[in-house]
């Protein structure tokens, strides 16, 4: 796109909305005084391929699509796609799974169009957007500052353009962004907060976890949530420490896990506050408790009591 060449066609879904936004956005600057937007629910694949097929006397147009998945429930005979030189279609499905049929897929792929997915970044990905999109205006960021970031305000792009632009403005003029500015300034996104809760049962803080678990039940975070994070740490926390024991070092424990260095470096810390024979116990009661909410055993509003009665015992 950017060597000026522009399919017919783009097809983009995904639960990563920024992506969307920035493709729409690039496309629509090539198309000045052509865009048209449209939603899903609002038009049919039969009036948009008269509207595709007839060129333009008014020069390039681009015809943009949101909520497309309404437009692939509408089940046409056929899903033929046909577009006049100049013309170009996008549709943007911000779905985690692809809603469209094959053989729209299949047709836009036929037509010379283009279909992309975009999902939540891997960690890595997510660390390196963040350097990248700093170093472009100019900014840079500590390596301890960009773990604080992904971990409070999570992995999803469109909510960590957000929060790099409010770091940005905070630390103007200075240009270098450390652990302490994220901190101060970044808003914390209310499932990825869990991490707080979570740090406080692994070091066991018995009244900041009770504390936690009150704020996050005020935000609406379900117990089956907060269970299933809790379930992950203790499982990460075992397997740190058995790694450790098997001789595996501190600077090579992220790569053994799979996880980032920091995430494991600190499971490996908090397990020395664990026996095995704890941890086991812990990750068998949370299984319990997990099983017990989803088929309607337990009270989900004492369920997290529960468990932190027990886990601290």
């Amino acid at each position: 796109m950017r060597s000026g060449k522009i399919a017919p066609a783009y097809y983009i879904y995904g639960d990563e909305a920024y992506w969307h936004d920035r493709l729409i956005s690039l496309l629509s600057d090539a198309f000045p005084d052509g865009t048209e937007h449209v939603s899903g629910d609002e038009t049919t694949w039969q009036e948009l391929q008269e509207l595709l097929a007839q060129p333009s006397f008014f020069g390039p147009r681009l015809w943009v699509v949101r909520g497309a998945k309404h437009l692939f429930d509408q089940k046409p005979e056929t899903w033929h796609i046909s577009v006049a030189p100049g013309n170009c279609l996008l549709l943007s499905a911000i779905t985690k799974n692809n809603p469209a049929p094959k053989a729209l897929t299949q047709a836009i792929s036929n037509a010379g169009g283009v279909v992309i997915k975009v999902a939540e970044p891997s960690w890595r990905e997510a660390a390196n957007w963040v350097r990248e999109r700093l170093r472009s205006d100019g900014y840079t960021i500590t390596r301890d500052a960009v773990e604080t970031l992904i971990l409070v305000a999570g992995r999803s792009i469109e909510r960590l353009d957000k929060e790099i632009e409010k770091l940005e403005l905070f630390v103007h003029p200075d240009n270098r962004i450390t652990a302490d500015h994220v901190l101060t300034v970044v808003a914390p996104d209310p499932q990825m907060n869990t991490f707080a809760f979570v740090d406080a049962v692994a070091t066991r803080d018995r009244v900041k976890a009770f504390s936690e678990v009150e704020e996050l039940v005020t935000r609406g975070v379900s117990p089956i949530f907060m269970i299933a994070v809790l379930g992950s740490h203790f499982g990460l926390m075992w397997r740190a420490k058995e790694s450790s024991n098997k001789g595996i070092t501190q600077d090579s424990l992220g790569k053994a896990l799979g996880v980032h260095p920091y995430a494991a470096r600190k499971a490996l810390e908090q397990s020395r506050r664990w026996t095995f024979s704890q941890l086991e116990k812990a990750m068998r009661l949370l299984c319990h408790v997990d099983e017990s909410l989803k088929t309607g055993k337990m009270d989900p509003v004492s369920s997290m009591d529960y468990v932190l009665v027990n886990l601290f015992a």
